[in-house]
């Protein structure tokens, strides 16, 4: 296995991300009259990107690519559509978001993927108050799910324990909004599995463990895996398996995956925001009948222009 990489991989992808960024048209622009943030219940949410087919026929082709160039006719492909929050809020007049279910059917009629729709499971209460994400403790049922639908055992939890960062966190929400907002806990389920596993950052070609607390200090949120991360690997040593599950994924992934972690030998994480889709093989070699899950929020899927 490639372990040593060149930097340049790196920065030459999150270089091209900043200029596909700055290329997005935002929702304001588009539509003057509707809020950037609002408040629901006492929860934030921004106005997203409209459904646009452009986008998401520009997901379809570089998922389509990807797939071709590391998993040609593999059988175990899965898809999950994280939804956004305001799916689940009352939303201003004029503004509809789009919603995770006609996302993900548009995806599987161009897509080799079998849809896991993790959209029901789902509830205001299981995001943020200030913060677009979803909260790791709730969402046990998403990743039992998603475990099942791959053949995968579902982990033992029974020596789980619930722990939260010290102090408020104030998600990227925070302060922008007419009215004032109740601040966040940032919670994470620890256990003596997850506590064995490590992760090895292919970037900093360093090990740690699945929660960052360095990170966090500046960005609590990027307590799980370090926030954005473009290749981790991530092993675990009490696995009675040698399976192998690869995740690409956006930031909802970094949550939800140490909750996959337990049910595998080795998880690849893999965003390809930050790192093209033809360098990964400059960098690793993903073995042959792996698992492979696209997990992807309706948000990044509808600004598909910051896939590499």
């Amino acid at each position: 296995m490639k372990r040593r990489i060149e930097r340049g991989v790196f920065l030459l992808a999150a270089a091209a991300m900043v200029i596909a960024a700055a290329a997005i048209p935002t929702r304001r622009a588009q539509e003057d009259t509707l809020p950037e943030v609002y408040v629901y219940r006492g929860y934030a949410a921004a106005t997203d990107a409209p459904w646009s087919e452009k986008s998401l026929d520009f997901a379809v082709k570089r998922f389509s690519h990807l797939l071709e160039a590391y998993f040609p006719g593999s059988e175990h492909v899965y898809m999950s559509v994280i939804p956004d929050k305001a799916a689940f809020m009352e939303t201003p007049e004029g503004y509809t978001p789009t919603g995770a279910q006609e996302t993900a059917d548009y995806l599987a009629q161009r897509l080799p993927v079998e849809i896991i729709d993790i959209a029901p499971l789902l509830a205001l209460e299981d995001y943020y108050r200030t913060d677009p994400h979803w909260q790791q403790e709730r969402l046990s049922a998403v990743a039992q799910t998603i475990l099942e639908a791959m053949g995968a055992p579902v982990p033992d939890t029974t020596e789980e324990t619930l722990c939260a960062l010290a102090g408020e966190f104030h998600g990227s929400y925070w302060g922008k909004t007419a009215e004032p907002l109740t601040a966040d806990v940032l919670s994470y389920i620890t256990s003596p599995l997850l506590d064995g596993c490590t992760v090895y950052d292919y970037e900093t070609d360093s090990t740690g463990g699945v929660y960052d607390f360095t990170a966090a200090e500046k960005s609590p949120y990027d307590l799980f895996l370090g926030g954005p991360k473009a290749l981790l690997r991530i092993e675990n040593p009490a696995a009675n398996n040698d399976r192998t599950l690869i995740v690409f994924r956006d930031s909802f992934g970094s949550s939800l995956v140490p909750l996959l972690a337990g049910s595998y030998r080795t998880v690849y994480v893999v965003d390809i925001r930050y790192m093209a889709t033809d360098a990964l093989a400059r960098v690793t070699e993903f073995p042959e009948g792996a698992n492979v899950l696209l997990l992807y929020s309706v948000a990044v899927l509808q600004n598909s222009i910051t896939l590499k």
